[in-house]
């Protein structure tokens, strides 16, 4: 059986589609990681890929990302971006995603001071993990983004609390239409806020409270998706592929691995879909 090559949006990729050396690493770190879930009223598909820029230099993928239950009624996801700058971004993305899995409780009322806390904790193990290799924190440097999915009892409604520091980004898919779950910046707050990063801004979380309404799907995603979905022709095709019902883990992997021109990056994408 051939499947076919991943789609071309907009002008194709200026590399090749086929890895290339193995990157020299003393850490796992995979080109692809695939998984899936579901909950109750929930499906879940989310897949990390190394972008075609780092396969065709022998570089590491520089995005993680987690999903696990933690309860019965609550499930973590968290992706998480390695600064390019940063030479072991790869190390901290992973440090970053395996310390959030300690989470074990609901968000409250006071979701603001918890978040700061959590957040904080991720960052001494981003700040461990350096040490324990005898390099500065920032080498380690990495955005991050954290869901807790609580599944609502009977018809009661699915809510989603969410935590960033840096660029990673969360959308709602409702109706066809794409919006964002944080405040929109302009571009100079765009580009300000593309260096915030852990260990070195934990103070600074963004939050979000939100229910998950039927029909709706949640993304999570490094920047490596969200710039491309800036341009029209993507957002729409990315509607169209996850809008309607959830694909397959094969086909949600394909349709993540597009090829664009000048968006080479690593991609990262969790979805949830409310049914």
């Amino acid at each position: 059986m051939h499947l076919p090559e991943p789609q071309v949006i907009g002008r194709p990729s200026r590399f090749t589609i086929e890895p290339g050396e193995l990157p020299r690493l003393d850490a796992t770190c995979p080109d692809t990681v695939l998984d899936a879930a579901q909950a109750p009223g929930l499906v879940i598909r989310a897949a990390s890929t190394r972008g075609d820029a780092h396969r065709y230099n022998a570089q590491p993928r520089q995005d993680a990302m987690g999903l696990w239950r933690i309860s019965e009624r609550i499930i973590l996801a968290c992706v998480a971006d390695g600064l390019g700058s940063a030479e072991l971004s790869h190390l901290g993305a992973m440090a970053a995603c395996d310390a959030a899995r300690k989470l074990r409780k609901r968000p409250d009322e006071q979701f603001k001071e918890m978040a700061e806390r959590y957040f904080s904790r991720i960052a001494e193990a981003v700040e461990a993990a350096a040490a324990e290799r005898g390099v500065a924190a920032a080498e380690l440097a990495t955005t991050f983004l954290a869901a807790v999915l609580e599944v609502g009892a009977d018809d009661s409604p699915h809510k989603v609390w969410l935590m960033r520091v840096g660029d990673c980004e969360a959308m709602v898919l409702s109706k066809g239409e794409w919006e964002s779950c944080f405040d929109t910046a302009s571009e100079d707050e765009v580009s300000s806020s593309a260096t915030l990063a852990l260990p070195g801004h934990a103070d600074q979380v963004e939050i979000c409270e939100m229910p998950l309404d039927r029909g709706d799907m949640l993304l999570l995603c490094t920047d490596g998706l969200s710039k491309p979905m800036r341009g029209e022709e993507v957002r729409t095709q990315l509607a169209d592929w996850w809008g309607a019902f959830p694909p397959s883990m094969a086909e949600f992997l394909w349709q993540l691995s597009f090829r664009a021109r000048t968006h080479d990056d690593d991609r990262t994408a969790i979805c949830v879909w409310r049914a």
